[in-house]
């Protein structure tokens, strides 16, 4: 990674997109504390609702906003063609603003089509990965078809952080493809991954209208984090100008805590879609976390019983960690194939046995003094020597280490090791390869081009799996029964 690609990504990362005082124009905004008096405005907020401008500000809200303002008790409330505006009928939208204000969000109310239940769009259940793969393309072809949106997308996150599309529907051909593509991390930083996780949809229905600031008595910046009008960063305006794209919403799918994937649509041109479709294609995506869940659940848990099968068989030979080297040999060829490893290393208080294309005993010794700066049992990593430069040389390219116990001594560790592969992993645009501008504001802009650039990986061993430290953590039963 180069010295500009980590200042861009630094900068996405500091961004406070939450912190922004501003919004996109096609809705207005008031933000009011909990006794209904208007703290903030949108500049353009009476375009939309006359009775109320910047001069509002202070005083208490109509009584038609304050009818709806009461009702509200902490969670998104959105009310459908509830007010009749300068421009048209506008629904309601209540969301909080950090612990004592709530927005006020007034959109242009749109048709809603005809929609059906979302239970008879997806199975009832996924029974393999091939049933996962057509439940996930089934999902990308209806909102496709249901928007009408240029292309839809399911963009996976891996474990590295970086996006892969996994399914893709896309209504023209001169736009290429994005399916099996990968995109960087940095594409969506973390800062912007967190917000996904607490929003259920985000909205960009025009990037090429500039935002509106909202206006205050004061200088204080309200909490946008669960705003649909929130402003979109330049950075990523800049983005998706790159990729052709004016118009994108995006719908989380998330684990327990994380962000497992995206179910993006983009379009060429300015649109906007009504709040009943958005809430549709939401119960929809909900649907498939429910079944997502269900099913890696189910293979975790036949994961679990078959690794316990064989757990109980060497623990049963196990009297003590000096018996492993009578166990060795079986011991390690089961490892290696169960991790699909070229070697593997047991360091105990008592020994170090070495198994395969293992490690080298310097590598060896300065990763287990690596081991015990970290606060993770488990290190992960595809590219050995670049993550730990300590290690000048060594055969060995992927490493997933364990360390069974967080006590200083009297603990085992084990390194699994796979050899330099020579495989190509296929980009949407050269990752490493950030556009420097003249623009003061903005030196250093997203790639131009999203178009498929092949890397060579020669440092690299194969990407190990998300099953690798689910695999490690249970290994390390095994280990602190010795």
């Amino acid at each position: 990674m180069n010295t500009s690609q980590r200042g861009f990504i630094a900068a996405c990362e500091r961004e406070q997109l939450h912190l922004s005082g501003a919004i996109q124009a096609y809705g207005a905004m008031i933000i009011a504390n909990q006794h209904g008096q208007i703290i903030h405005v949108s500049e353009q907020v009476g375009e939309f609702y006359p009775e109320i401008s910047i001069k509002s500000v202070g005083h208490g809200l109509p009584d038609e906003l304050w009818n709806l303002f009461r009702q509200f008790e902490g969670q998104t409330l959105w009310f459908s063609d509830e007010l009749l505006g300068a421009q048209g009928e506008l629904d309601v939208v209540l969301n909080p603003v950090g612990q004592e204000q709530v927005a006020i969000e007034l959109l242009p109310s749109h048709p809603s089509p005809n929609l059906r239940s979302a239970l008879s769009v997806l199975p009832k259940s996924i029974m393999d990965n091939e049933g996962l793969k057509a439940c996930r393309q089934k999902l990308v072809d209806y909102i496709a078809e249901l928007t009408g949106f240029e292309r839809t997308i399911y963009y996976h996150f891996l474990p590295s952080g970086d996006g892969e599309v996994l399914a893709e529907s896309c209504s023209r051909s001169h736009l290429g493809s994005y399916l099996q593509l990968r995109f960087p991390a940095s594409d969506i930083p973390q800062i912007a991954r967190s917000l996904y996780l607490k929003n259920p949809w985000r909205c960009i229905f025009d990037a090429k209208t500039e935002s509106v600031s909202l206006v205050s008595r004061d200088d204080s910046v309200p909490d946008l984090t669960h705003a649909v009008l929130r402003s979109v960063s330049p950075v990523h305006i800049h983005y998706m100008n790159n990729m052709g794209v004016r118009s994108s919403v995006s719908w989380s799918i998330a684990g327990k805590d994380d962000l497992l994937a995206l179910l993006s649509i983009h379009d060429s041109q300015a649109k906007q879609l009504p709040f009943s479709l958005l809430d549709h294609i939401n119960e929809l995506v909900e649907r498939y976390n429910f079944l997502l869940r269900e099913y890696r659940t189910q293979q975790r848990m036949n994961l679990h019983d078959r690794l316990q099968s064989q757990f109980n068989y060497f623990a049963d030979r196990f009297g003590n960690l000096s018996d492993a080297e009578n166990l060795w040999e079986e011991l390690a060829t089961w490892l290696m194939d169960e991790f699909n490893a070229d070697g593997v290393v047991l360091q105990t208080p008592l020994q170090r046995l070495r198994f395969g294309a293992a490690l080298e005993d310097h590598a060896v010794d300065i990763l287990v003094r690596f081991m015990k700066t970290q606060d993770d049992l488990v290190w992960v990593t595809d590219n050995f020597l670049e993550d730990l430069p300590a290690v000048e040389l060594s055969q060995v390219a992927g490493v997933a280490a364990l360390r069974s116990s967080n006590q200083a001594e009297h603990h085992a560790q084990l390194f699994l090791c796979r050899n330099a592969e020579l495989y190509q992993v296929a980009w949407g645009g050269r990752p490493d390869k950030p556009l420097e501008t003249d623009n003061p504001d903005m030196p250093i802009s997203p790639r131009r081009s999203f178009e498929k650039w092949i890397e060579t990986r020669h440092s690299f061993s194969a990407p190990w799996d998300e099953n690798t430290r689910i695999k490690l953590m249970k290994m390390r039963l095994l280990l602190n029964e010795f």
